[in-house]
């Protein structure tokens, strides 16, 4: 058994408590939580730690075959010059670097105490990686096109990658995702859903990432639409709905499907009421460096806690970011909001994310979990709170992150 101590312990399924011992067996898994004011058991000589210590961390939303753009764009320009700037140095890098800057991003997530990721992939540069990592993944094969006459094989092309993924011998767990609300014809979201509805498997959306999105929804104007004829010369000019985006596309998606909303920058109340109205389990993901980056906004959180949304967090990539790490985002997080509760940020990193990629045994100090264990150390102790240079690193890995 191993006894550990820290100056606050963050279980997430309940109230921090102070100077608690966090019991666990010799596998990494909890057994139980101590609270030296009412327990009689306390060991003489427990692991002593300063800081925080919570389970192991969740990112729900990583592009990690994107590793290879860091500091290749530059910040603050907008989504559309973001997209082409993706597209004109992707040629640049070769497959070895490539490969290179994926494992060193895995490497460096781990060390600072992510344990599971939902990640994006257009292709197969992570295959190799998700096979030794000690991370877990659902890999979320992302399929995109606005011209109906190519839905089929752009979805026969996923599911080829998707089945790629689904083979490995650890990290086996993927599915078909659509990108964008925008950027996908009616009839590849039809194929995607037949798809989905059969498995049961959980789709992970891009969604209000900036104000083109609903332009685009609402009169069919702006650059998203003007990117999307670029994209498909002779392709018939999409007029718009009326409607705001995902109610645009609410139709195309099974109601019942467990479903990741990701950024939701701009989203507004209306947007959070049909969405809660409509589908049976959603979650909203919060990537707010990225937001930074890109488009210099941040999600309206408080609106998002009123409404009582399961928020999660994720880091996009290093083309929109400047590192892999939730600590950072709930950093971020702090800066423009510094009433919400750490704790609550932090069931966000891990419960809410591991809920939803299906990770029973991670995200909580719960007896019988193995979630790993992240040490956050310099923090403000009486506050109960991070500061802005308070830093993170994987102390316990959790039990089922051996390599077969």
């Amino acid at each position: 058994m191993r006894y550990l101590s820290a100056d606050y312990i963050l279980p997430v399924t309940g109230s921090p408590v102070r100077n608690g011992i966090l019991v666990m067996d010799d596998e990494g898994r909890i057994t139980d939580l101590l609270d030296p004011v009412f327990s009689m058991n306390i060991p003489d000589q427990p692991e002593r730690y300063n800081g925080f210590l919570c389970p192991g961390f969740i990112n729900s939303h990583c592009h990690l075959e994107l590793s290879w753009a860091r500091g290749g764009i530059a910040p603050g320009l907008g989504l559309n010059h973001f997209v082409r700037s993706l597209q004109a140095i992707r040629s640049t890098v070769s497959e070895d670097e490539v490969s290179y800057s994926i494992r060193k991003s895995c490497d460096s997530m781990w060390k600072k105490g992510i344990v599971a990721i939902g990640d994006i992939s257009n292709g197969l540069s992570t295959l190799a990686c998700k096979e030794i990592s000690p991370i877990l993944f659902h890999t979320f094969c992302e399929l995109f096109g606005s011209d109906p006459i190519h839905a089929e094989a752009i979805l026969q092309r996923g599911l080829s990658n998707a089945a790629a993924f689904s083979a490995l011998k650890r990290n086996g767990r993927a599915s078909v995702t659509p990108h964008a609300t925008y950027s996908l014809s009616e009839e590849l979201f039809r194929l995607i859903r037949i798809n989905q509805t059969s498995q049961d498997l959980p789709l992970s959306i891009h969604h209000q990432e900036n104000e083109d999105e609903n332009s685009f929804f609402l009169n069919g104007t702006g650059r998203i639409a003007e990117r999307r004829l670029a994209f498909n010369p002779g392709i018939v000019p999409f007029s718009g709905t009326g409607k705001r985006p995902l109610e645009s596309i609410a139709g195309w998606l099974d109601q019942n499907a467990k479903l990741l909303l990701v950024h939701n920058t701009l989203s507004q109340e209306e947007d959070i009421n049909f969405a809660l109205d409509y589908f049976r389990e959603i979650h909203w993901c919060l990537c707010p460096k990225a937001n930074l980056f890109i488009e210099g906004l941040i999600p309206d959180i408080d609106l998002f806690r009123k409404k009582d949304c399961k928020i999660t967090i994720g880091t996009d990539s290093l083309a929109s970011n400047d590192t892999l790490s939730i600590l950072e985002e709930m950093k971020a997080i702090t800066r423009f909001y510094p009433e919400i509760p750490l704790c609550e940020m932090v069931s966000w990193a891990t419960r809410n994310g591991a809920e939803f990629l299906g990770f029973e045994n991670l995200g909580t100090f719960s007896p019988g979990s193995s979630p790993g264990v992240v040490l956050i150390e310099n923090v403000d102790i009486d506050n109960l709170a991070l500061r802005q240079d308070s830093w993170s690193r994987l102390l316990i890995p959790p039990a089922n992150a051996s390599i077969s």
